[in-house]
């Protein structure tokens, strides 16, 4: 697959994917295509099926597709930095994909993007009997097991490696957050807002532990993540394997921030309280064996306050607006950030430690 920076004017509607464009990205010739449907958001899908003029060609090729980018100018208008999430996910099918042995996610066939556009085109996983998350769901430990399985397989491969390395993966994902964080106490006293503990509804705190863990993690832990594999961001194959999707948040930053991410919304508050150091486990063996680090959690004291540090990265589910998910996943992924937050002393693991001499 091929894909990069381009002078080209890439499609900006759906009326601008033609066959023939179409054709010439995928380097085969296009009879027709049908635009069966599309799912409109942030980052748009696209759903087409392919007839080619050669029918008989053996060339590997899909006949059906999914085209992901912006693809509402009104959009781009009103909201500009959908645009480098769409660039973003181009660049990791470009640029990370081709490279990734150990990680489930879908097949891409393009990727390239242009000063006002990101297009990935890639296989469209309907017609390969995946299965797709509802609003609200709970899975088996045995799926979030193959969950962090894959994304062991994703941390080995980049393992200690940083922006130094990669310059052009700049950090989108901490910025972001520390911005639909800084109107803490007013999101969170909003009427329909999930309840929280008093020690959650104090903003300047809860800020001050975010801001710390981002200065502070630990870079012996670090590697590229996903960045936000959420239940929403995953698909679950006929074999009940678990894939990744929407890579525009991908960074360097402390692995386990994917790990208890994952964890943490994918399963009931009881199984992650009674699995969640099995799952620990069977990711730290994966690590290792796909060539990253061998942990030991049991004498090693910074696994774990690493490990309970991370989990200030579902914050989001606190302070998430309902512009960006539903009201009912936003309850149902608050009330098991909550309990995580409880069960691991989350906001004073991180504010009682002491401050680096550099941040004192």
């Amino acid at each position: 697959m091929s894909g990069n920076a381009t002078s080209e004017q890439l499609p900006a509607v759906p009326s601008d994917i033609t066959a023939e464009w179409l054709g010439a990205k995928l380097g085969q010739k296009i009879k027709s295509i049908e635009n069966t449907h599309n799912i409109w958001g942030t980052g748009s899908k696209l759903f087409y099926t392919i007839t080619y003029e050669d029918e008989s060609s053996s060339k590997p090729r899909p006949s059906h597709v999914c085209i992901k980018g912006v693809f509402d100018p009104k959009m781009i208008e009103d909201q500009p930095w959908t645009v480098s999430l769409a660039q973003r996910e181009s660049d990791f099918f470009s640029k990370i994909a081709p490279g990734l042995e150990n990680m489930l996610f879908p097949k891409g066939w393009w990727s390239g993007q242009s000063e006002k556009q990101g297009i990935a085109i890639m296989d469209d996983l309907t017609k390969d009997g995946v299965a797709f998350p509802p609003e609200v769901a709970s899975y088996s430990v045995d799926q979030v097991m193959n969950g962090v399985q894959q994304l062991a397989g994703l941390h080995a491969k980049y393992w200690g490696k940083s922006q130094d390395d990669h310059p052009w993966i700049w950090n989108n994902y901490d910025p972001a957050m520390k911005f639909m964080c800084t109107p803490w106490d007013d999101v969170v006293r909003q009427p329909g807002r999930p309840q929280l503990p008093e020690y959650l509804m104090d903003g300047t705190r809860c800020n001050e532990a975010l801001d710390r863990y981002y200065a502070e993690r630990n870079p012996r832990f670090r590697t590229l993540l996903h960045g936000d594999t959420h239940m929403g961001n995953v698909y679950v194959t006929s074999d009940g394997r678990i894939g990744f999707l929407d890579w525009s948040a991908f960074h360097f930053g402390s692995c386990f921030h994917d790990v208890v991410y994952h964890m943490t919304a994918m399963l009931t508050v009881e199984d992650r309280r009674a699995h969640e150091m099995k799952i620990l486990d069977h990711y730290l063996e994966t690590l290792h064996r796909l060539g990253g680090p061998k942990f030991d959690r049991h004498n090693d004291p910074e696994v774990m306050t690493e490990y309970k540090r991370s989990f200030m990265t579902n914050v989001i589910w606190i302070i998430c607006p309902e512009t960006l998910q539903s009201r009912e996943r936003i309850a149902v992924l608050c009330e098991r950030t909550v309990a995580a937050y409880n069960d691991h002393k989350v906001i004073d693991v991180i504010l009682d430690a002491p401050k680096p001499a550099a941040a004192a």
